[in-house]
Formats: C-alpha cells, structure tokens, sequence
C-alpha cells in the first residue's frame, strides 16, 4: 500500500476544511484563502490538529471527533446499544468516556428470574475493555476508554480496586467521581452515605477517610483511579440548566462531555513563537483565531458514527484547542518550571488565549450563527461554541512538531517513548546537548555521554544555564498541581496533566496531589508514580544508545494514533 507524503496528508487534509466555507457562502476566493491559511498553520509548525483529522479528514470516512462520552443507562438493551457504538467510535480511532453511577450495585434486585441480582458496575467495565481490543486488533492505534462512577455508588471500593492488579483492565483509565461535600466530609472526619441509584435507598454509611486512603493506595501503587470534581466542572458548564450536570470526560480527562457529545482537538505550539527571550504575540494571536475556525469547520466536515452524537455535536459545537511545547518555551525564555514566574506567563498566555479564541467564536456566530443550544446559557452575546479551548496530552503531534507535550514539563535528559518501535523510540534534550557543546567545547557524541551517564546537578554547566532544565521528576508534586490549575483558570474545559511522583513517593504524597488539585480548583487529575507498571510509556534512559526522535515521528503522520486518548 502507498504512504502519503506530508505533503499530500497536508492537501487533502486543508482541502476538506477549507472546503466548509462554501456551506456558509463562501466563494472560492474565501475558500483558497482559508485553506492556504489553514495549510500555512502546518507547514509553519505553529498548529496542529488530532491525529483523527489528520488520518481521517478527507478520506471516505471522515470522522475527525478524538474523543466521544456514551451513556451507560441502568438497562440492558441499552448497554449493549452503547456497546455498539462504542465500537464504531474505536473503529474510527476515537476514545470514549462513560460513567457508570446509572448502574445498579452487585445484588441488587433484577428483573431475570434466573439471576441471584445484578452483577454490579465493575463487571460491565471488562465487556467493554474486550470490545476494545477485539475492534482495535490489526489497527493503527490501541483504544482508549474512561469509566467514572460516583464517591457515592455503594459499589465504590469495588471501583477502586477494579485495576488494583497491574494489566487489567488495559484499555481503560478510572476516575472516581467526586463532589465538594464529600470533600469537606473528609476534611471534618466524617461519614457519607452510600446510595442506591435504583431507588435511592441508603446502603451504608462509610468514613470518607476509608474510601480516601484506598482511593489513594491504589493510584499509588497502579496510576488508578484519578479523580473528577464534579462541582467544579459544572460550576464552568453554560448548559448545565438545560442539559443538567456533567459526569464524566473523555479518556485523558481534558474534555467534559455529555453523553453523546463527540469533541474534535487541536494544540498550539507555544515554543514556535519564542523570540529571542521573548514572545511573538502578535503571531501567537493570529494561530489562536485560526486554529479556533479550523476545529469549527472540522466539526462540519467530520461524519459522526451515530446520529444522536452528531446532532448534540452540531448543538453545542464544543471545541478543544489546547496548546503544546509549552516547557520548551519556558526553557526557551530561561524561566524554570516550579516557578512563580512561570504561573505569571500562564497568565498571560492563557489570558490571551481566552480573549482571541472568543473573539473568534463571536464572529464566526455573526457569521454562521451562534450554536443552537447558545439561547439556553444566558450569555449576553452569541457565540458559535459553548467551549473552546482545552488542555490535552498531544501524545502525537506533540511528536509531529518536534516539541514538550502539552503542558508537561520535559521527561528528562535522555528518555525513551513506549510507541511504535517493539523497544520503543529514544529522544535526548537537543537544548541540553548544545548548552553543553557551547560550554564545553566537546563533540555532540561527548556530550551526549555526558547526558546519559551523570544526573542534571553533575552536568558542566553555569548555575544558570543548569536552572531552566527542570525534568518531570526533579519538581516538586504541589508544583505539577499548581501549573495544571493555573492553566485551569483560563481553560474552559478542562486540563489533562499527569503528576508524576518518584518511584520512593510514600502514599500520602498521592493523597495530598488529589486534596491540592480540588483546594485549587482542578476539574480532575491523574498522577503516575514511576516503576508502578510492567512498563512505563516513558523511561529515562542513561545507558541507551538515542537519536533525534523527531526525525522518527514524522513516521506517524501515516502511521496514526489517538490524540488525547492514550491510557495513563
């Protein structure tokens, strides 16, 4: 089979988009403009859109959504519907999200007279983890799923524990629903009750304490669970009257969704504008409008695997333009991660990104009009979206761009990646390796010794020249909480960063990163200690031969992934 070149990916890609204006009255002078200006936003390397736009856009299966939430009602027939769906949304590379409080508790009474009752939440998670795997087999990416259920389910711990046992449940993240009275129960030392979603009936009563110190013993010792705040995520919801609360999210947390709802993403890349210790705004700006038109054509090129999941798309119109590379821009202007100084550009870059973003969205109502369900938020202008912008892992275009991944802090000196290759692909921090050429006059080869055989405090270099390189586990994980919710306050879905704890965290440190993420304002949170898997999806390596991962990423503009939806 051929493989297209970047150029031809590119081409049908913003000719897919572009193409859109002419549904809203464009001629084609107005669709040769945007489609150049879309193109110019790749070939630039300013923005990219998902892997499922680039793989997707274009062809005869245009479905360009990265990550879906389906419902999970307390009935059969309709489980497997959802099952069914899901499947075609994973078919597509698509990642999806399901919470499962509807559920009945393991017992309960059920209407088959040949069962002893319901076999419980957590059973249903393995049906849908094989689906996955089955539909994925032969295909260009693993899927991705999130199931979430609620503090308050009185099949809570089995919850808990469902992914206590390293490797089960492969195809999915977990997240434990979480509200602000449960949170100040904890707080007070006291007791919650556990209710029944079938009728409301109180089951127990529990110690919010217990269901805390398990809660973090097992993201300690596997990653899982993470946590939703619920109440904040719909604090920041417009629809939340109309369409009622928000449970759930997408498989790496960054998109808040409805059931149904389906979110195309997108990510800036922030180290393209760094300018000699400065910022090019005026550029950084200009990227910001057009990405924001670019991820709402794509909502009317794509081609949705359900019609309930494109008709609450076309209502809402919900966007996810994130950013990416932002450590590299921090090393780019000298300013270190764990930083007050660093929370001071978060504001200005994230301010920026608010005010443009919907100012695009604002004119691109009065130029197509407002979403449909806009007349439900009480918002005083129309606006073509009801969010724009998001945080999200950019686990491959991050790789496309050649920089940082969303707005992590980079891995480390010398790492290796857990894709494509059966050993992965090794990557080196090419500004470490020329401040070190610079400082010491050796060869690339030399330095690069240097790099993997002696830790960042050992390296040859100026205090501070040696400051700006700070690496996933050289920073504090208060400060990992402190960048996520600072970017939260500009964010109007919500921020997937993962706290990474060393090997030797004890398990208080995981339960104080979920208390400070929700004293913050986090919407959620994930964090990952290192070793507590078979196999980390990155390893810092000091004795592997390494090469410039970016020449091999360009391999995965055909090879394709998921963006936003890789397991944690």
């Amino acid at each position: 089979m051929r493989v297209e070149t970047t150029g031809e990916i590119l081409d049908r890609v913003v000719e897919a988009l572009g193409a859109v204006e002419r549904r809203f009255g464009g001629d084609e002078s107005t669709v040769r403009h945007w489609t150049s200006r879309f193109r110019s936003l790749m070939e630039e390397n300013r923005f990219w859109p998902s892997g499922r736009v680039l793989n997707n856009c274009g062809t005869r299966r245009p479905q360009l959504a990265s990550c879906f939430v389906l419902p999970l009602p307390d009935d059969f027939a309709e489980i497997f519907g959802s099952l069914a769906i899901a499947a075609a949304c994973h078919r597509t590379g698509g990642g999806t999200g399901f919470d499962l409080s509807a559920l009945r508790e393991a017992g309960a009474p059920i209407s088959s007279a040949e069962a002893a009752g319901a076999s419980g939440p957590v059973s249903w998670l393995h049906l849908f983890d094989a689906e996955t795997s089955v539909t994925m087999q032969g295909g260009k990416m693993r899927g991705a799923n999130l199931a979430s259920l609620s503090v308050r389910h009185p099949d809570i711990f089995a919850f808990i524990d469902a992914k206590a046992i390293v490797g089960r449940l492969s195809n999915f993240n977990i997240s434990v629903a979480i509200d602000d009275a449960f949170m100040y129960a904890l707080a007070a030392g006291e007791s919650i009750q556990l209710v029944s979603p079938r009728d409301g009936r109180v089951v127990r009563s529990v110690p919010a304490g217990e269901i805390w110190d398990r809660l973090a013993q097992n993201a300690w010792r596997t990653g899982d669970p993470g946590v939703l705040f619920v109440d904040a995520i719909n604090r920041a919801n417009p629809l939340a009257d109309h369409l009622g609360p928000i449970t759930t999210t997408n498989p790496c947390g960054e998109q808040t969704l409805y059931p149904y709802e389906a979110s195309n993403l997108g990510s800036v890349n922030l180290a393209a504008f760094a300018r000699a210790g400065g910022i090019e705004w005026a550029a950084l700006e200009e990227t910001f409008a057009d990405a924001t038109r670019l991820l709402d054509n794509a909502i009317d090129a794509s081609q949705y695997p359900d019609p309930r999941i494109t008709a609450l798309a076309v209502a809402n119109r919900r966007l996810g333009l994130g950013v990416m590379g932002f450590a590299d821009l921090l090393i780019a202007l000298g300013i270190p991660y764990d930083s007050q100084a660093c929370l001071d550009l978060i504001d200005e870059l994230g301010a920026r990104m608010r005010r443009v973003t919907w100012d695009t969205s604002r004119e691109l109502a009065a130029e197509r009009g407002p979403f449909p369900n806009w007349k439900y938020t009480g918002w005083s202008e129309p606006a073509r979206n009801c969010a724009v912008t998001t945080i999200a892992p950019t686990g491959t275009i991050s790789m496309v761009a050649g920089c940082s991944s969303g707005i992590e802090p980079r891995f480390a000196a010398v790492w290796n990646k857990d894709v494509l290759a059966k050993d992965g692909i090794n990557f080196y921090d090419e500004d470490l390796l020329a401040d070190l050429c610079r400082r010491t006059g050796m060869s690339a080869e030399e330095s690069l010794d240097l790099m993997k055989n002696k830790p960042l405090g050992e390296l040859p270099l100026a205090p501070a020249e040696r400051a700006k390189y700070r690496y996933a586990h050289d920073i504090a994980p208060e400060w990992h909480v402190r960048v996520a919710a600072r970017w939260q306050r500009h964010i109007d879905n919500a921020v997937s960063k993962t706290v990474n704890l060393p090997a030797d965290a004890p398990v208080s440190d995981a339960a104080e990163v979920y208390r400070l993420s929700w004293e913050l304002g986090c919407k959620g949170t994930s964090l990952y200690r290192q070793g507590s898997r078979g196999r980390d999806l990155l390893e810092s390596r000091s004795e592997t031969e390494t090469q410039d991962g970016y020449r091999q990423s360009k391999a995965l503009l055909s090879a394709g992934s998921a963006e936003g939806t890789a397991p944690r």
